[in-house]
């Protein structure tokens, strides 16, 4: 979202200062929803902003099937993610990735969020491993130290399709789909 001089901006502005106590559970996202449409204008409706946000947003298909083959090679997965909320919409079940984890690690529900090497703690704790047998995947450079510095092994996500690539590598897992072909007619 964008908007001009007074409104929305990526760094201290008032839209960053709502997302981030969106984050750590300071407000719900159907506040967040009615105080950030304010900010956008009277035009803007806030039911359900989260969701309509999140629209056009294409779901990452190849990480998901990573994330399939991962489980079922037999890999614990954990979903730490600094929140959008997830109340009344829950961006990870609409992207049908919710169920893929065994552990969720939600910013908004714990009331701290990346970087804060706490929440990597938190997340180890509740996942039951050591750090040294955990993959911790970030498409922020800047949450991926604190894991580091613990002695997690990561991965800094860019373009979907390398960072699949270098994931089953590392994990010795692959995404390929066998296509069966079906009789016609």
């Amino acid at each position: 979202m964008t908007v001009g001089a007074g409104g929305l901006h990526p760094e201290g502005g008032p839209g960053r200062r709502l997302y981030a106590a969106l984050e750590v559970g300071e407000i719900d996202q159907a506040e967040w929803n009615t105080r950030t449409a304010a900010l956008l204008g009277a035009h803007v409706v806030p039911d359900n902003l989260m969701g309509r946000a999140w629209a056009a947003v294409p779901p990452a298909r190849r990480m998901a099937a990573l994330a399939r083959a991962a489980k079922g090679a037999g890999y614990r997965l954990t979903l730490l993610s600094n929140s959008f909320g997830i109340d009344p919409f829950n961006p990870y079940a609409q992207a049908a990735i919710w169920d893929l984890f065994d552990v969720h690690v939600i910013s908004e529900q714990v009331h701290m969020a990346k970087p804060d090497p706490a929440i990597y703690e938190l997340t180890l704790e509740r996942l039951g491993l050591p750090a040294e047998a955990c993959v911790f995947v970030d498409d922020h450079p800047r949450n991926l130290p604190p894991a580091e510095a613990l002695g997690i092994t990561t991965v800094l996500a860019t373009e979907e399709a390398a960072t699949v690539a270098e994931l089953e590598t590392l994990l010795g897992v692959s995404t390929a789909l066998s296509v069966q072909r079906l009789p016609i007619g």
